[in-house]
This record gives C-alpha cells, sequence and structure tokens, in this order.
C-alpha cells in the first residue's frame, strides 16, 4: 500500500472523529463560553404579557408584548396582523400600515385584515392605494359576500364608486337574497342607471323593514322622473332624494351627471358644491360657476351661505343667506341657517329670534320647535320660558318619539323638575331601550336623586350598549366619579 495513502486514510478517520466529538460536545461546549439566550424566557413572558393585556382589553399592553415577541420572531404574520389592528384601534395609522404591510409579505394578511389596512390607508390620506388594495377583492373567487360588502362600504368612502360597485355585484352573485348588498347596489344605480336600480331598490326595502320607506321614497322619484329621460333634470332630482337620505357621494354622482347635461343649470353645479363638501371635498369652484349662473336664485345663495360659514367667514355666509331668505320669506330652512350661523358668532340673542322666527312660518312642523329648543338646552339660553315650551311643542307634533323624549326630559333635569324628567325618560327607553343617551340622562337624575345603585345600573348599560366611545367614556368617568364598584 501505498505510504502517502495510507497516511491520508488515517487522518481522515482521525478528522471524522474529532468532527463527531465535537458535533457530541457542542451543545455543552458552547454553553461553556457563551450563556444561555435569555430569548425562551423573553418570549414565554411576552406571550403571558400579550394574552393577559388581550383579556383585558388592554390594547397598549398587548402591543408592547407583541412587538417585543415579534423581535425575536419576525415571521409569525398572523402576530403582525394582529399587532396592526391594534395599531390602528389606538389611531396609530401609519404603524399599522407598516404591521400589516409585514403580514401580506409572509402572505398571512387575511381578507378581514385587506379591510384594515385599506381603512388605515384611507386614515393616512393614501386613498389611491386603499383604492387598489379594495379593487383586488374583485379578483379572488373564495372571497365572501359580507366580505365584498365591506370592502364596497369603505370604497364609497373613499369616492371608488366604480369599484364598489363591482364588488358589490360579485357580492350579490354569492348572496342575491342579502338585503344590504340589494340596497347599497340600488344606491349606486340610482346615480347613474336609474331604472336599473328599481328591482334592487324593491327587494332591499322587503328584506329590510327599516329601509323600506327610503327605498320606496328613492324608487318614487326615480319612476316619476322617467319621463325626464336621461336628462340633468332626472338627475337632479335623483340627487336631492339621495341628499335627503344622507347618501353624499352617490349624491354626488348624480349631481355631476346634472351638471355634464345641463351645464346651465347653477343649481345643478350649487347643489354638486354642496355634496362635495359633504364628501371633504373643496366644492368652491362649483360654487363659484353656479353664481356665474344664477346670481339670484334662491338655493345658490343659500348654500354659498353654507360654505362661507364652513370656511370661518361667518359675516359673508349671512350676506348670501339673507339673500336666500329675501327669495323666499317662507324657508325655514334658511332661517335656522341664519340661526346656526350667529350662534357660531357668539350671538345668542339674535340667533333665537330667527330659530323663533323658524318655528312661526309653519307653526305645525315639529322640526324647527326641536331646532329651538336644541339651542336653548345646548346653551342653557332662555330655557325655562322658551326651551321647555318649544321642546313640549316638538313633542305634541311628534307624539311618541324617543328622541324629542330625551330632549324634554333633559331641559326638565336642567330646569330641576327631576321627577318629571325621569318619567319621561323612562317612558323613551321603554319605546328605544338601550339607547346610551338616554340610559346617561336616566342615571344622572338616579344621581340627583341620591339613589346611587340606580344610576349605576343605569350608567352601566350605557356603558355596554354605547357605539359611540364619546358617550362610552361619559359613562364610564360618571361611575368612576361616583364611586361605582366594578
Amino acid at each position: 500500500m501505498n505510504p502517502e495513502r495510507n497516511h491520508y486514510n488515517c487522518f481522515v478517520k482521525w478528522t471524522e472523529k474529532i468532527l463527531i466529538g465535537i458535533l457530541i460536545l457542542l451543545p455543552f461546549g458552547v454553553s461553556v463560553f457563551v450563556p444561555f439566550s435569555p430569548l425562551p424566557r423573553t418570549l414565554n413572558d411576552s406571550r403571558k404579557a400579550a394574552a393577559l393585556a388581550r383579556a383585558n382589553n388592554d390594547l397598549a399592553g398587548e402591543s408592547s408584548a407583541l412587538e417585543t415577541i415579534l423581535a425575536y420572531t419576525p415571521w409569525q404574520g398572523t402576530n403582525w396582523q394582529r399587532l396592526g389592528r391594534l395599531r390602528l384601534d389606538q389611531g396609530n395609522t401609519l404603524a399599522a400600515v407598516d404591521a400589516f404591510e409585514q403580514a401580506s409579505v409572509l402572505g398571512d394578511l387575511s381578507y378581514e385584515g385587506m379591510l384594515w389596512m385599506a381603512d388605515a390607508l384611507d386614515h393616512n390620506g393614501e386613498k389611491e392605494k386603499a383604492s387598489e388594495l379594495l379593487r383586488q377583492f374583485s379578483l379572488i373567487s373564495d372571497v365572501d359576500a359580507f366580505t365584498l360588502l365591506q370592502a364596497a362600504l369603505i370604497q364609497r368612502s373613499i369616492n371608488d364608486t366604480n369599484g364598489a360597485l363591482v364588488n358589490l355585484i360579485k357580492a350579490y352573485e354569492k348572496d342575491p337574497l342579502n338585503g344590504e348588498i340589494n340596497y347599497q347596489i340600488g344606491l349606486q344605480l340610482a346615480a347613474t342607471q336609474p331604472d336599473e336600480s328599481l328591482p334592487f331598490l324593491e327587494r332591499a326595502g322587503r328584506l329590510v323593514p327599516e329601509r323600506l320607506i327610503a327605498c320606496e321614497n328613492l324608487a318614487q322619484i326615480i319612476t316619476d322622473s322617467n319621463t325626464l329621460k336621461m336628462s340633468g333634470a332626472r338627475y337632479l332630482s335623483i340627487g336631492q332624494e339621495l341628499a335627503t337620505m344622507q347618501e353624499w357621494d352617490v349624491a354626488q354622482r348624480a349631481f355631476e351627471n346634472a351638471a355634464e347635461m345641463s351645464p346651465a343649470d347653477g343649481e345643478a353645479w350649487a347643489l354638486l358644491a354642496e355634496a362635495a363638501q359633504q364628501n371633504s371635498e373643496e366644492g368652491g369652484e362649483y360654487l363659484q360657476k353656479a353664481r356665474e349662473l344664477a346670481p339670484d336664485d334662491e338655493l345658490v345663495n343659500g348654500l354659498s351661505g353654507l360654505y362661507y360659514r364652513r370656511q370661518g367667514k361667518s359675516e359673508l355666509a349671512m350676506v348670501y343667506l339673507q339673500r336666500a331668505l329675501k327669495v323666499n320669506t317662507k324657508a325655514v330652512v334658511w332661517e335656522i341657517e341664519l340661526g346656526n350661523t350667529l350662534d357660531g358668532m357668539g350671538n345668542l340673542a339674535d340667533a333665537i329670534q330667527h330659530y323663533q322666527a323658524a318655528t312661526q312660518i309653519d307653526p305645525t312642523q315639529w322640526m324647527p320647535w326641536r331646532v329651538l329648543a336644541t339651542f336653548c338646552v345646548t346653551r342653557n339660553y332662555q330655557l325655562e320660558e322658551t326651551g321647555l315650551l318649544a321642546a313640549q311643542k316638538a313633542l305634541e307634533l311628534y307624539p311618541g318619539s324617543p328622541a324629542l323624549m330625551d330632549l324634554l326630559g333633559t331641559a326638565l333635569m336642567m330646569d330641576g323638575q327631576l321627577d318629571e324628567a325621569l318619567k319621561i325618560f323612562l317612558k323613551a327607553d321603554s319605546i328605544d331601550p338601550n339607547q346610551s343617551a338616554i340610559l346617561i340622562h336616566i342615571g344622572q337624575v338616579y344621581l340627583e336623586l341620591g339613589e346611587n345603585e340606580k344610576a349605576f345600573e343605569s350608567l352601566r348599560q350605557a356603558r355596554d350598549y354605547a357605539r359611540d366611545n364619546r358617550l362610552r367614556e361619559l359613562s364610564i368617568r360618571l361611575l368612576q366619579e361616583n364611586g361605582a364598584v366594578e
């Protein structure tokens, strides 16, 4: 045998033994020179902290724990998505988008997570990115109807009406008997293809009883305007009905069609300006065009007044509102808006005169009486001599309204008539239970009467049923300030 070859074989065998020995000793040997990593204990503590924080609805605590976990395990996409949701809930939308993007890169951004990410992008002013993300849903085969509906609602909020309609049609294919989907499609088509909206509105009204009146009214406007064919006048009337329904994004599309088809119609441009402002756009150029076309028009001047008030130019707003009222001295709306403008300027004495004038144009209308009463209550101004009577009159004209009962009860409570206030609050609650505003008022009266346990019960219900964070926080504050034991 070749001596060199023999030497090589011995060397290889010796090397293999050494390597095997090193591998066997490696866990022990490394620990001799490098201390055991604190990673397992840190992770364990953070996971426990995250679970505890989640159970206690401690958003900040859970976020902090997840950030620690992800520092060690950045490949966990589901945790990135959860962190994004927590950041979104806390209003940290920039950081939320970062977390959602990490989840997306890792392939763990769910359909719900995509909705959350679009919401965060919208809050960051990145509407185009939000729109691009939401339009992806129409290309996904297994997405469910509810998710498509939610995507469409966000698209409406960012004025992507075309994208919304595509997702809604796909949602309808999956769930044709969903009342809300039918309603949303009906709205979209009303502003662009009115006659095609009718079957959707009919189904929506039948499937969702609380939508019935709105659907019937809109369908009636569409049917009645059928003789106008595809004209600016038709879209103007449809847009006004949509605006009455507070569906401002689709109303804007209808007014855009009206202005395009009837470019010399000042009212169409004025209403387009109002819809644009309601959708957080500027709208001033549309109003300028409206005034050039119809400088003496009531609606053009009235909406110009509202525009300038929003711009903080109250004196100029007064000029245009007075012009509108001069054109139509029986217009309740301009009297009220003059009162609102003066109220905003701090001129309560003149404001109340316009509110009172509004009630006298047609004393049988309950709405101006409610406006007058609300002004007196919120400003605590002429409450006893004017506000109480106005609240009583409004309820007399619209009996059974829980909202008006709550208004009258508030006026009575502020006037010190606690027993009477409690009676009417309890009646309102029996008609429309679980309304946090009414429950808070009941709790306040019980606190004044010294019946704390009853007060705490109502305030806890108000807290639990609150859909508005402001009402929830008020309920919690009243419980804390009055020593409620949780």
